[in-house]
């Protein structure tokens, strides 16, 4: 059984809890998810739809995917919300939605800066699969440019600052690699709706934050970092192997 849920009525807890400065300022900030009986996201048509187009990019039909169905995504946000003084977040569950809702809650001169409309998650995801695409067919910049558009919308997405990260290996940019993955470690808590999933954003982050440390030459915080991942996932093969290359290195440098 499924619950559609609109928490319109959130404005009021903003205002109480400080997130307006002045009393008069009231943030309009609306959430509203598809939500099953436990409180958990569902699946709607158009994230169903991504979900289709992901199956056809792996399927090796990618144009058509691009085309096609994440195309058609796309263009009803873009055309839904062209022109309207809002600001729009797309939320994997309910504690990203509440920390994206309060984001837009602030007044400059006495006046709210934006309205804030928290949606799910098709519109993010959808640049997302056309960044996974575009990577497919070696079309790196573009790929790299659909998941800054994912994280405009979900900028606080632990698996779409990781995606995103990887893509400046190619270009070797360690510092910035560094700084989103360890936005990425930063962000788990907030993206992943079970355990399983946080412990599993939180390891993608630190093997890339000890990757891009390696390159960085600081070894120690790089083991630090591997280290810690086998913390939340005792034997995880990747970091072990990282870990062995790192003493290595120690060794070549002795």
């Amino acid at each position: 059984m499924h619950r559609f849920a609109n928490f319109a009525v959130l404005i009021a807890v903003f205002t109480l809890a400080g997130c307006a400065p002045q009393a008069a300022v009231k943030p309009s900030s609306t959430v509203t998810l598809n939500l099953d009986a436990d409180g958990k996201p569902v699946a709607d048509a158009d994230l169903q739809t991504v979900t289709d187009a992901v199956h056809m990019i792996q399927s090796g039909r990618i144009q058509l995917a691009i085309d096609g169905p994440l195309t058609e995504v796309i263009t009803k946000y873009e055309t839904m919300y062209a022109g309207k003084p809002v600001l729009v977040f797309c939320a994997n569950g309910m504690l990203d939605a509440l920390t994206y809702a309060t984001l837009g809650s602030k007044a400059v001169n006495g006046k709210v800066d934006r309205p804030v409309e928290v949606i799910g998650a098709a519109w993010a995801r959808a640049h997302w699969a056309r960044a996974y695409a575009y990577s497919e067919m070696a079309r790196y910049p573009e790929a790299q440019a659909e998941l800054a558009k994912a994280l405009a919308l979900s900028p606080m997405d632990s698996q779409y600052q990781s995606e995103l990260a990887f893509t400046y290996q190619r270009s070797g940019d360690w510092q910035k690699m560094l700084a989103l993955y360890q936005d990425a470690e930063g962000n788990a808590e907030i993206s992943g709706v079970d355990p399983e999933t946080i412990t599993r954003l939180k390891c993608v982050a630190l093997r890339g934050e000890g990757y891009a440390l390696v390159e960085l030459h600081r070894l120690d915080d790089a083991t630090k970092a591997y280290q810690a991942c086998l913390k939340l996932t005792p034997g995880e093969p990747k970091s072990l192997g990282e870990l062995g290359y790192i003493r290595d290195l120690r060794a070549k440098s002795h």
